[in-house]
């Protein structure tokens, strides 16, 4: 009961990279537990009337106390409870930056805000039913669907299908100036809620969800002198051989297409999920 009582809030997770949520819990606890057992006991009082010789006799009565203690055991499976472990323990130990900045980056961040899912694969696998909708939507607005703009989006979806990431989501941070953060995500760690989601909402979700992950990528705004020598670097390389230029041109038709854009921050997310408060009472 009493810990019913103090629990104010439980986390709704909606994305889990298990596998480092293992490796940095155990890092921390040198191990990961996969069970816990748990013991409570209670003390029963018990009073009751007694009496001394026949009542016909002699009669007293007194009260005696007695007591008894009661166990229970409990083993739990603590699969559910590591995320929720892992980060008190990693904000404990101050690991987790609590905004979004250049000079955070290649820590772990946690953020707040509206977010925004993108399935390329479903997308990808419907591309022809949704080419074959779009324009039945152009002809009944009595809009017209030029052939130069099918083209265009027949380029679009065969990018899309070739495009190693299922499902990017992008989130809209508010912390005083409105930031923005790109995140790939892989299926085998999403729940279902993400479909949901892009479904709900036209754009981004109404409800604010909460990001664990490493800041990997910053805005080229704040990209360091020293790191635009990779530009060189990229330059000798075209130079010296001519199929590095289609293989960077492709690249950077993927990241302009579909990729992190130039004024958002790169996060690998380990966790996303929502805090679900208990009511407040008026």
């Amino acid at each position: 009961m009493a810990k019913q009582q103090t629990t104010k809030s439980i986390y709704d997770f909606i994305y889990l990279d298990i596998d480092r949520i293992h490796s940095y819990y155990a890092q921390l606890m040198d191990g990961v537990p996969n069970q816990k057992t748990s013991s409570s006991r209670e003390q029963k009082a018990f009073t009751y009337k007694v009496t001394a010789g026949p009542r016909d006799i002699l009669h007293t009565e007194g009260i005696k106390g007695d007591s008894k203690e009661e166990s229970l055991d409990q083993l739990m499976d603590m699969h559910h409870v590591l995320p929720r472990d892992m980060i008190n323990l990693l904000d404990e130990y101050n690991l987790i930056a609590k905004k979004l900045a250049a000079n955070n980056l290649g820590r772990l961040v946690m953020i707040q805000g509206l977010i925004n899912f993108a399935d390329f694969e479903t997308l990808g696998k419907n591309s022809d039913n949704a080419l074959d909708a779009h324009r039945q939507l152009n002809q009944e607005a009595g809009e017209e669907f030029s052939d130069e703009e099918e083209s265009n989006m027949k380029t679009v979806f065969n990018v899309i299908n070739a495009y190693p990431i299922g499902v990017q989501a992008t989130m809209q941070v508010n912390s005083g100036t409105t930031q923005h953060a790109w995140m790939a995500l892989d299926k085998k760690y999403l729940t279902s809620a993400h479909l949901v989601s892009a479904l709900k909402h036209k754009t981004l979700s109404s409800e604010e969800f909460v990001v664990l992950g490493i800041l990997d990528a910053i805005p080229d705004r704040f990209v360091k002198e020293d790191a635009k020598d990779l530009e060189k670097f990229k330059d000798n390389l075209v130079k010296a051989n001519p199929f590095f230029h289609a293989l960077f041109s492709m690249s950077d038709a993927y990241k302009e297409i579909i990729g992190r854009p130039d004024d958002f921050y790169g996060i690998t997310p380990i966790s996303i999920f929502r805090v679900m408060r208990a009511k407040i009472e008026n």
